[in-house]
């Protein structure tokens, strides 16, 4: 497996877990819950970083839940097709 290319990989998984992620899920949750109370967009972002600082799971989960899928991929990936992967 090429290691840096796996790398490159899991921080853009992290990256769309830390920076549009939240997002997403703050517009979802507008459209089937209603408005957030907390204020718009940035204030749920706001609430998501400050949990992930008091370390909460469901955050945590959020921000790594795209690099374990990438991960699980990439693995399985290598295991099926060996090293050109």
């Amino acid at each position: 497996m090429n290691v840096r290319r796996n790398v490159g990989w899991l921080v853009a998984a992290l990256l769309f877990g830390a920076l549009l992620l939240p997002f997403l899920v703050y517009y979802t949750g507008t459209m089937t819950l209603g408005p957030y109370s907390h204020g718009g967009p940035l204030g749920f972002y706001g609430d998501f970083l400050e949990s992930l600082a008091r370390l909460q799971w469901s955050a945590w989960s959020l921000l790594l839940g795209p690099a374990a899928l990438v991960l699980v991929w990439r693995l399985a990936a290598g295991y099926a097709w060996g090293r050109e992967a």
